[in-house]
């Protein structure tokens, strides 16, 4: 009997470390066919204007272990299966993490929707009051930061959290080496007339790729910040919200703050602030939006590559053309075009050629005319400003503009104002007609 009880412990034993080391292979395959279609938020959702791409989830089962240091979460008791890193979606097209219900509860999340064996789509939501007392602190993948509910007061001057990576936290587990933020909802104070955020501020601080400073109307956008791997090179971001005196006091915001582990096939190149993986959608500068008005629109001081996923074989030609307005709003207003003899604006016309294009453009490397036959044979152009998105010179239509230099990836770059340079950028004050201030662009992209 003593010996039949000591087999049965010692299977015991070697069962439990087995299950220690790795997911259970039937968990394993259950969760990977039910959450292959789960996703974080990515470009253009049907409710959002962006979709969802997959995701691919890493399985962690460790039921023993334990954080290496306190945090705001990893204090808590975890459930039996914690699995960082799952993402899921709603029925209300919110981005969670699958986890068992009480689990869900302890990390002060709402249960929305199921995933397989049980378990939720855990809903985890931050806000704060926006003061130095409630500076909040967050750990867990796939988390919404909110404005406050009462709305950003007059004394207040910002609002800020900090994103905590260290794969030594039981709630991250593994090297995280890209954090994306998808702007759900983003609304603060508009650029001044020479195109400066001079008055509300969004930054970021510990990214080790360049984040610009943004402001005004960013719905649906997105930005991708590297970091080091959090196993060897815990790193803590700060998201800034900078208010200054605005004749506007609504100011709201949910960003949805996703980690991106180092070895996931979602990691953006190191070198692009923005990443599509889609084969077609909208690309926007920060701040674009379909309004009437004249007033500037476009942000300075912005420098960074806008990247499409590739698929070796696949795709042939990333295809570019101006999206379709409702409003008076231009979808493509880069730094007006002058002339070369006198410098006459050229108002409603592409560039003459590259020395056009010193203020403010985008870069589409070697981009050709599609629909709007080039006048020279197999003309080809890499950087475009004006009113008008077209290769040829001084045209006055916009057309779609293709490349097949692969990776695909643009280029989009601003100086630091509209009017104080030698050569303005936007429309001169004509005959008391104020002047009409660049805009950025809005293009709908074709990967194919």
């Amino acid at each position: 009997m003593l010996i039949n009880n000591v087999l049965e412990l010692s299977l015991l034993l070697v069962i439990s470390y087995l299950r220690a080391g790795r997911a259970d292979p039937e968990i394993t395959e259950n969760i990977a066919a039910d959450e292959s279609k789960d996703s974080i938020v990515v470009e253009n959702s049907s409710q959002y204007g962006f979709p969802t791409t997959p995701w691919l989830p890493y399985y962690f089962f460790s039921p023993m272990m334990q954080p290496q240091y306190t945090s705001a979460l990893s204090t808590r008791t975890w459930g039996t299966l914690f699995v960082p890193f799952t993402s899921c979606t709603s029925p209300m097209r919110e981005t969670g993490i699958c986890e068992e219900s009480s689990t869900c509860t302890r990390l002060g999340g709402r249960a929305s929707g199921s995933c397989v064996n049980g378990r939720v789509c855990c809903i985890n939501v931050v806000t704060n009051t926006c003061d130095e007392a409630d500076r909040k602190v967050i750990t867990l993948d796939n988390t919404y930061w909110q404005s406050p509910i009462t709305g950003i007061s007059s004394f207040i001057t910002s609002c800020a959290i900090t994103v905590k990576l260290d794969a030594k936290l039981a709630e991250q587990g593994k090297a995280v080496c890209q954090v994306r933020l998808n702007f759900v909802l983003f609304s603060i104070g508009q650029p001044d007339s020479e195109s400066v955020c001079n008055t509300d501020t969004f930054d970021v601080a510990g990214a080790s790729n360049k984040i610009p400073t943004i402001c005004g109307d960013n719905d649906g956008q997105h930005m991708y910040l590297n970091v080091p791997p959090s196993s060897t090179s815990p790193t803590d971001l700060q998201l800034t919200f900078n208010f200054g005196a605005n004749s506007n006091p609504i100011r709201t915001w949910n960003i949805l703050i996703s980690m991106i582990p180092c070895d996931s096939a979602n990691l953006a190149p190191s070198d692009c602030l923005q990443y599509f993986t889609a084969s077609s959608g909208m690309i926007k500068s920060f701040n674009w939006r379909d309004f009437d008005g004249t007033t500037t629109r476009q942000l300075a001081n912005q420098d960074y590559s806008i990247c499409f996923r590739t698929a070796p074989g696949f795709q042939r030609s990333l295809c570019l053309t101006p999206c379709k307005v409702t409003s008076t709003q231009k979808p493509f207003s880069i730094s007006l075009a002058k002339a070369i003899a006198d410098g006459a604006p050229l108002i409603d016309q592409s560039q003459l050629g590259s020395i056009n294009c010193n203020n403010d453009f985008l870069v589409i490397p070697g981009g050709k005319n599609i629909g709007n036959p080039a006048i020279q044979t197999d003309i080809a152009f890499d950087r475009y400003c004006g009113e008008r998105l077209n290769a040829l010179p001084g045209n006055a239509a916009s057309t779609t503009v293709c490349t097949t230099a692969t990776p695909f990836r643009l280029l989009y770059r601003t100086n630091g104002d509209e009017t104080l340079t030698d050569t303005t950028d936007i429309d001169p004050n004509v005959g008391g007609v104020p002047s009409n201030g660049n805009q950025g662009f809005c293009l709908s992209f074709r990967n194919q």
